[in-house]
């Protein structure tokens, strides 16, 4: 096959495929339940739970420890803040006293609270700028900011569930501030 007819069948899968990613429109009908669905955590079960302020110690002997959320005001570059929801604020603690390094890079944390799902707020002006990159060595502890854009009330019941690497770590529960 020549260099021309390569080119040729690479130009008209491109084509395909961007004519076949403008099917699909829909009616412009929003179902909010499905779209929640489509955007919530699987519900897993944790290996340990605990309230705001106090740490939540895993068997490994990994701790976690989530503040209180307060409310804040994004910054002017921040990502993920949705209209008319509470934006939540927390620090997270970690302390390794386990025998090996800590994975960070995949760290989630997702919230929900009884009115629907928070979604992630990435805002450097407030220092929210998602988990450390970094492996956390044994014996060692680290603190960051994290962000969250949430449905409801202040006072309305929060739930927070961190994971890594796909598991379910710790679940951690209060109010919305």
């Amino acid at each position: 096959m020549t260099k021309s007819e390569k080119f040729s069948k690479f130009a008209a899968l491109a084509v395909t495929a961007l004519l076949l990613s403008a099917c699909g429109g829909g009616s412009g009908d929003t179902d909010s339940t499905a779209s929640e669905e489509l955007i919530a955590a699987p519900e897993q079960e944790v290996e340990a739970s605990g309230g705001f302020n106090s740490p939540v110690k895993i068997a490994s002997g990994v701790s976690f420890t989530l503040s209180e959320p307060t409310g804040f005001k994004p910054g002017k570059f921040a990502a993920g803040q949705l209209p008319g929801q509470r934006y939540q604020q927390f620090k997270v603690d970690i302390n390794n006293g386990s025998t090996a390094a800590v994975d960070l890079a995949t760290l989630i944390v997702a919230g929900k609270t009884t009115t629907g799902v928070c979604v992630d707020v990435f805002d450097g002006d407030n220092g929210m700028e998602g988990a450390p990159q970094e492996p956390l060595a044994a014996g060692k502890s680290i603190s960051f900011n994290w962000g969250l854009s949430c449905d409801g009330k202040s006072g309305e019941d929060l739930s927070l569930i961190l994971s890594n690497e796909g598991v379910a770590i710790i679940e951690v529960t209060g109010k919305l501030a």
